[in-house]
């Protein structure tokens, strides 16, 4: 079974099948919210690009404001206990949701209310998650995140696809299921690291000296404060701009409802499963991991362009197909890149720089984009924002040591 170099073991203390088994279940509830959350704003509520834009905000400020702690908290902490402990407070946003909607009092401060818990909660959750991963697994971390991405990726679609019955099934029993759902991946990824010595897990000291020397460590890694930088021009130039702009392109461009929205979100993730069984299958490890994220993100940027000419339905979906090709190859990259340059005492601490990257950027984007889609019009603000992230892209190409080729190394993932 193991006579392949390439082939992905467990670590002594850790389980990478239940480790896959959580993320799933997880990810399941998760594609759900990438439904719900924002249609209940655009569909429910009729909020304008403006709220919008200050309610994805609200969901992902905390990423801003606690990932760091999270990272600390993470790696002080045996990760699978912290992790259930964690997904069972999902269980307060989601219920106040969910009372929200039995007692027909669902408002827009009820919506900003539950994206702040539900944001704060995952701000703690993803480094202790990705911090966990790098525990199951003995080697090639490549590897790794790529499956771990195509199971999150395939059970994200698995929900949004399910979200897009929203009418048929009921938004309280697709909540409820939900709710079932973190608690069960809780569980699971409990389950997926046995006992660790305290030599093991960092000690405990001065949190905010903790929270600095992540800060610290990406700053003084040239290739690693590189990377940070391309990650927070993704989430500030398509993240952020995605979860604003899709639902209003729905609505205001193409006039559709809630199946027609779940069918975007379905087709970007389909595109990034097919992105990570490529490479799964056909790629196994990059050599060159920089010039591929910076080539993805310049491609991200002329789908946008392309998009903003208002293309025919079938058009628009192979975009985003391809969109969402595109940014799971970033995605595994960006992740897979962040675990192999930081040293195994700092991961948590260094995936939670990468978590604020992104979604800090994003938090950023998403509030800018609501303003100038209300400014200029859904199509104008993707346009925009297009030709800025191949800008960007150039830039990072020319002057960047992701671009310069490695070093002739065999390092294992």
């Amino acid at each position: 079974m193991n006579d392949n170099p390439n082939a992905l073991t467990d670590s002594p203390t850790g389980s990478f099948r239940f480790y896959l088994q959580g993320m799933g279940v997880s990810s399941f509830a998760h594609g759900l919210q990438i439904v719900l959350f924002p249609w209940l704003l655009v569909g429910v509520l009729n909020e304008s690009p403006e709220r919008v834009g200050i309610a994805q905000m609200a969901l992902m400020l905390p990423q801003l404001l606690f990932v760091l702690w999270g990272g600390v908290m993470s790696d002080n902490r045996h990760p699978g206990q912290h992790l259930f402990r964690l997904y069972l407070l999902y269980n307060l946003p989601c219920l106040l949701l969910m009372g929200a909607l039995w007692s027909g009092q669902l408002s827009f401060s009820v919506m900003l209310l539950y994206g702040f818990c539900f944001g704060t909660i995952t701000a703690f959750v993803q480094p202790a998650r990705e911090s966990l991963l790098s525990r199951v697994v003995d080697s090639q971390l490549q590897q790794a995140v790529a499956r771990a991405s195509f199971v999150q990726f395939t059970a994200q679609s698995a929900g949004i696809f399910l979200a897009g019955y929203m009418d048929r099934i009921g938004l309280l029993p697709l909540i409820g299921l939900q709710l079932v759902m973190l608690a069960t991946s809780g569980w699971l990824l409990r389950n997926s690291l046995g006992y660790l010595p305290e030599s093991s897990m960092g000690r405990r000291g001065s949190t905010w000296v903790d929270m600095m020397s992540g800060l610290k460590l990406v700053w003084h890694h040239r290739r690693l404060f590189q990377l940070m930088m391309v990650v927070a021009a993704t989430g500030f130039l398509g993240f952020g701009l995605y979860l604003v702009a899709m639902p209003l392109l729905t609505r205001e461009v193409y006039q559709q409802g809630a199946s027609f929205f779940a069918s975007i979100q379905f087709t970007f993730m389909l595109g990034m499963i097919i992105a990570n069984v490529i490479i799964i299958r056909l790629v196994g490890r990059f050599r060159q991991p920089g010039r591929v994220l910076l080539t993805s993100l310049l491609i991200r940027g002329l789908f946008l362009i392309i998009m903003a000419l208002h293309p025919p339905v079938w058009l628009l979906f192979l975009l985003v197909l391809l969109w969402g090709g595109a940014s799971g190859v970033a995605m595994m990259l960006g992740r897979s890149l962040t675990h192999e340059e930081s040293p195994q005492k700092y991961r948590a601490r260094v995936v939670s720089v990468y978590q604020l990257s992104l979604f800090g950027a994003a938090t950023v984007g998403a509030w800018l984009s609501g303003h100038a889609i209300a400014s200029v019009g859904v199509l104008t603000a993707i346009g925009t924002l297009g030709a800025l992230t191949v800008v960007t892209a150039l830039v990072a190409i020319k002057f960047s040591d992701l671009w310069q080729p490695l070093p002739n190394d065999s390092r294992e993932g």
